[in-house]
């Protein structure tokens, strides 16, 4: 029926379906996974699609054979829409890119640095996504960070989600300097989509968002401890530690000058190809 929620059995068995079509359309994969709504027990019927990320080895050229063997596997990530009753981004039928991508999208490649600052856009309509294949590392770092498993090497995902939510979790901490904050004030910024420095692509009615992306947030609070980032303060409880994190955002500007390197496996261009 459209419009009902896609229940947790049901996303089960499309995770489960989707694994399948990369491994035999893409066996080569890293890692595949999802984004977005299915994961998070959000997905409707008639309105949403499959958010599926496919992350190929460093290296992979972009040429007709690989067209080819996308353009398949999106013919029955296509089908599964169907059988399921969901509706397909004809516009991006899937996300596409290397594991030197990824690394750079979790380490922040993404995000826009404005006079030394790292600034989250708030629209992020296709005129955005549009105007360069760059902007696309901000959707694969939220992407990276709340995702979930469906082929390839856990651990490769594993370690480019726990980047990505430090990351995230780093670029929340000017709006919590200056007093003691926890896993809980983390994940409130996070859910705020209308707030003034941007947000991060999850909606509010991620109805599990929170039970299943609390303990990535919680070991992203600890990562940012052992790094001087964030000083304890209890055993939940921190506070920003403002010369390193100014330092932290020294070197994202510096990396956003020399240090992101990987190639692109597509341009805005050459995605048309894979248009529904």
């Amino acid at each position: 029926m459209h419009h009902e929620i896609i229940d947790v059995e049901e996303a089960d068995r499309i995770h489960e379906q989707l694994g399948k079509l990369v491994e035999l359309h893409l066996p080569e994969a890293a890692v595949a996974f999802t984004s977005g709504s299915l994961p998070f027990g959000a997905a409707v019927r008639g309105d949403s699609d499959i958010d599926v990320n496919v992350i190929l080895p460093a290296g992979t050229r972009p040429d007709d054979t690989l067209f080819d063997r996308l353009s398949s596997f999106i013919d029955d990530y296509r089908s599964l829409h169907h059988q399921h009753g969901m509706r397909p981004d004809f516009r991006y039928p899937g996300e596409y890119f290397t594991v030197d991508q990824a690394h750079d999208a979790a380490a922040g490649r993404g995000i826009p640095v404005i006079n030394g600052k790292p600034l989250l856009p708030q629209q992020l309509g296709d005129s955005y996504w549009n105007s360069s294949e760059d902007t696309w590392y901000l959707a694969w770092m939220g992407a990276l960070a709340f995702s979930r498993h469906v082929a390839g090497n856990r651990d490769v995902l594993a370690g480019l989600r726990r980047q990505a939510w430090s990351t995230i979790v780093a670029l929340c901490l000017p709006d919590l300097s200056g007093r003691d904050f926890d896993a809980d004030d983390v994940m409130a910024r996070i859910l705020d989509k209308d707030h003034p420095n941007g947000g991060f692509g999850v909606h509010p009615g991620y109805r599990r968002f929170t039970e299943l992306e609390a303990p990535h947030c919680r070991k992203a609070l600890a990562d940012l401890s052992t790094r001087g980032v964030l000083a304890r303060h209890g055993e939940d409880s921190f506070r920003v530690e403002d010369d390193e994190l100014l330092r932290w955002t020294t070197d994202l500007a510096a990396r956003h000058q020399d240090g992101f390197l990987a190639a692109p496996l597509l341009t805005v261009t050459s995605s048309l190809r894979l248009a529904i």
